[in-house]
């Protein structure tokens, strides 16, 4: 069956009365007793019927009352009769004694007050240390719907407005917000330990894109000219900053240089200015996600900002470089130009999705980037995509509780897997004169997706509803084809359907399928295209080929089951090495996963899947070993659940050795980027899985990395262990020498400042097999004097690799779910702790989870415990029906 989600009525504001400008005033941190801050607003509106006698507008947790409510017109002053607050609309709404005029007035809020608080949404506080001295500064995170919680305003996206914002602060404090401070800098205020800062007026936008930020920092800048772009350059500058904790600026010296970098080509790519004056990028000790695209002033979590040269590992140096990418993306895609409402919310962040790897690959072409978009978006969203529980990348929005739970991999990797599908259909660059034109139309604007094929049709002059009726069914419709392919004499023939994950019968709907094939000769290969519209077709080919390969490079959006002459062909081109991309050898074992996992083709089990991998001895490629070792990460689900946890540790020895001797342990000169990046997963991962001289060398390196502090900041010699190594032989300390291991990296934990770090500690400390040692990992995961409330769910990642420790986890949630439900209620965390159930692969336990969470609360992860559910469902399916062949691959028969 296909699962439809139950939907709330509709809510959306009346268009009565419009904001035009917001003349907004506050007063952060003077109050740390009680946590309040206080504020008063002047919205300059636009009355559009004359005798109205109400306004409302959204407002949660501010309190204020009648006597500090007046409309001002043309007519004098009305004074509001009453003030009602409905929680569940989140609204206010004021009244007025007599009806309101037409036209323009200002709507006034002489005083209210707001809570500071520490659930990391509106505006909230956070800690961090000065000195030695503990402090709190005050941070904004309003998408989607929390500006409501800062100021009375229409919090819609398709409300944009102009603000002018004025935060008085302790003297001690810095002040930063969308725009420059007017003069350049803070006046006097009243009180003589205060400053109050007046910031310049804003562009028009929406609300959920005004930022603010209190608090003490160092920062380091640079300027680029990428202001303005006239006669196809870019002229002006425009200062950028990143802000850092005191004393950090050499750890912002790579996020300035990719921001200014990012910010010249986005410029020239778009062939529009960044339209404002400066912009910031601020790295927020508590941060719910990764980071904001708030206009010119970007709010990050720290790890996703900071790279220290001597301490981060390599990929998450790379994923430092996507995220910035992807959120000064967001200044033209969802700044300029924003979605009409959050039904369109892949708009912004499927576009930001593949736009950022677009950049990052100009700044560091030997990183490879295109190559990881298939392991790091195209296949996560097909993944998510083949459930029965997943959703079209359009879905109705009719209330904010129901806006959390789209901010997921179809909205973010569906929409960047099937814009990199169209941008590679239509050619890039016809693709981006037709982004030019949509976004020329719609600056300062709001759009849909209807708006963006139309202008792409236009702007890169093509046939009109030729784009719209090819992504029609992409956007509309949840899932995605499996392309049947089948050799026949003289050809090929080609069908498709619905592909679910689960193997149970999908909906009926038909997609245009871009077809990109190969076919190899022996000596030459050629490429071949098509659009596939209906069911079925055949496809006359009357050379001869060695092997045939479908969805060349994985540039659409689609699985591809192989019928058994054509596979056979492609398990001996991988053998023979003809098979030259690597993102092609990765596809053809990730589909083939896909439908053993699926269970659709009897002849087709985990035995197959076995024996490609047998294929695959001589691969070198980082990309090609991710996707494989992800892919047997979904059998180790089964092979625990089934006891074979043992065999299964001995079979990843064996699979792995001849590529970690040929790595070796350390880096070599000039060696590529990727090989990098296949050493710090090969090697830890062979030690965790008990390679006796891996588990030696990383025990030794630990040891001397331990005992001779190289952990701190005093330290600037060579380390023993890379920082590409840590997380992994963090683990096998854990998992060999326990309590011992436990409390040397509680040590670093509390010792070091830097958060990657810390964060690798968090996932490191429940890999062991000790009760005790899980236990206190899981406890640590609430203690929030040790753990940040937003890094909570790295040690309960951390302690779900074993058996035991993912049933220690569950029960640890369920029991503690009280306590998580109050802390988190409202946010993403909770759809992140359900997940973790998705790794069951017993009916006992589906029934286990589908009980308690029909009795236990989960606002905003109610999708992802159905999908979870369904996972459970696949996964126990899959075991009893392949028990026998895992068995005897991993030689548990």
């Amino acid at each position: 069956p296909i699962v439809s989600m139950t939907s709330t009525p509709e809510v959306r504001l009346p268009t009565t009365v419009v904001p035009k400008v917001y003349e907004l005033s506050l007063e952060a941190l003077t109050d740390l007793t009680n946590f309040t801050f206080t504020g008063s607003v002047s919205i300059h509106v636009e009355v559009k019927k004359a005798g109205l006698t109400k306004i409302s507008c959204h407002a949660v947790e501010l309190k204020f009352d009648a006597k500090d409510v007046k409309f001002t017109s043309k007519d004098g002053d009305v004074k509001a009769s009453t003030v009602t607050f409905d929680e569940k609309l989140e609204t206010a709404t004021m009244e007025f004694g007599s009806g309101l005029p037409a036209g323009p007035g200002v709507l006034v809020v002489s005083k209210y007050v707001g809570e500071l608080n520490n659930k990391m949404k509106g505006f909230y506080r956070s800690k961090y240390t000065v000195n030695g001295k503990e402090k709190y500064m005050a941070v904004t995170q309003f998408e989607a719907t929390d500006a409501r919680r800062c100021l009375p305003c229409w919090d819609e996206p398709a409300v944009k407005a102009e603000f002018e914002v004025t935060m008085t602060a302790p003297k001690s404090e810095t002040v930063i917000s969308n725009m420059p401070p007017v003069d350049g800098f803070p006046k006097a205020a009243k009180d003589e330990d205060l400053l109050t800062w007046k910031f310049e007026k804003s562009p028009i936008m929406s609300s959920y894109l005004l930022a603010f930020v209190v608090g003490e920092f160092d920062y380091i800048e640079t300027k680029s000219q990428a202001a303005k772009f006239v006669d196809g350059k870019a002229t002006g500058d425009v200062a950028i900053r990143v802000y850092a904790p005191k004393g950090k600026t050499d750890q912002a010296t790579f996020a300035l240089d990719v921001a200014k970098k990012c910010l010249n080509y986005f410029t020239e790519f778009f062939e529009i200015g960044y339209p404002l004056p400066k912009l910031d990028l601020i790295a927020i000790p508590d941060f719910s996600s990764g980071a904001m695209e708030n206009w010119g002033c970007v709010t990050y979590r720290t790890v996703c900002l900071l790279v220290d040269e001597k301490n981060t590992a390599l990929k998450n140096k790379q994923y430092v470089a996507i995220v910035v990418a992807h959120e000064l993306a967001h200044q033209w895609f969802g700044n300029l130009v924003t979605m009409e409402w959050w039904t369109e919310l892949w708009l912004n962040e499927g576009f930001a999705s593949w736009v950022e790897y677009l950049a990052v690959d100009k700044l560091f072409p030997e990183w490879k980037v295109w190559q990881s978009f298939v392991n790091d978006a195209h296949n996560p969203a097909l993944g998510l995509d083949g459930l029965l529980t997943s959703h079209p990348i359009e879905v109705p929005v009719k209330h904010p509780s129901e806006i959390d739970e789209i901010f997921d991999a179809i909205s973010y990797l569906k929409g960047a897997a099937v814009i990199r599908m169209l941008a590679s259909h239509l050619g890039l660059e016809t693709f981006r004169k037709g982004l030019v034109a949509y976004l020329q139309k719609f600056a300062y604007k709001n759009a849909t997706t209807v708006d963006l094929w139309q202008m792409l049709e236009i702007g890169g002059k093509l046939p009109e509803g030729s784009v719209s009726s090819l992504m029609a069914n992409w956007t509309a419709k949840m899932g995605y084809p499996v392309l049947s392919v089948e050799a026949k004499e003289g050809g090929f023939s080609l069908g498709q359907q619905h592909f679910v994950s689960s193997g149970d019968k999908g909906h009926d709907t038909l997609w245009q399928v871009p077809v990109v094939y190969e076919l190899y000769d022996g000596k030459n290969r050629s490429a071949k295209k098509m659009l596939l519209k209906g069911a079925s077709e055949n496809m006359e080919e009357k050379g001869k080929y060695t092997c045939a390969l479908f969805n060349q490079g994985s540039q659409a959006y689609y699985r591809v089951k192989y019928g058994p002459k054509l596979r056979g062909l492609l398990f001996e081109g991988i053998k023979a090495g003809v098979i030259s991309d690597p993102v092609d050898r990765l596809a053809i074992q990730a589909d083939l996963m896909a439908i053993v996992k699926a269970g659709v083709d009897k002849s087709v089990t985990s035995k197959e899947y076995f024996d490609l991998i047998k294929a695959y001895k001589n691969e070198t490629e980082f990309i090609v070993w991710e996707s494989l070792l992800a892919n047997i990460q979904s059998l180790s689900v089964l092979a625990k659940a089934a006891g074979f946890q043992e065999a299964f540790s001995k079979y990843m020895v064996e699979l792995l050795q001849p590529i970690a001797e040929k790595l070796g342990w350390d880096s070599k000169e000039g060696e590529p980027a990727t090989d990098q990046m296949l050493r710090a997963q090969v090697i830890p991962l062979i030690g965790i899985h008990g390679h006796p001289p891996t588990v030696k060398k990383a025990l030794d390196a630990f040891t001397e990395f331990y005992d001779k502090k190289q952990y701190t900041e005093e330290f600037k010699g060579k380390s023993a262990l890379p920082a590409d190594f840590r997380s992994g032989v963090y683990r096998i300390a854990v998992k060999q020498n326990g309590e011992k291991a436990f409390e040397q990296l509680l040590m670093i934990y509390k010792t070091t400042t830097f958060q990657e770090e810390k964060v690798r500690i968090l996932r490191s400390i429940g890999a062991g097999n000790d009760d005790k040692l899980i236990e206190r990992t899981l406890a640590m995961s609430l203690d929030f004097k040790q753990v940040r409330k937003q890094d909570m769910m790295y040690p309960i990642f951390g302690t779900v690799g074993s058996e035991k420790g993912l049933r220690a986890t569950w029960a640890f949630l369920k029991k503690n779910w009280s306590f998580i439900l109050k802390e988190f209620k409202g946010t993403h965390m909770l759809v992140r702790l359900a997940s973790v159930t998705s790794r069951f692969a017993m009916e006992e336990d589906q029934k286990d989870v589908e009980e308690f969470f029909k009795s236990n609360e989960h606002p905003g992860a109610e999708r992802k415990v159905k999908q979870c559910l369904e996972s459970i469902g696949t996964n126990a399916r899959w075991l009893k029906r392949d028990r026998g062949a895992i068995a005897a691959a991993v030689g548990a028969a």
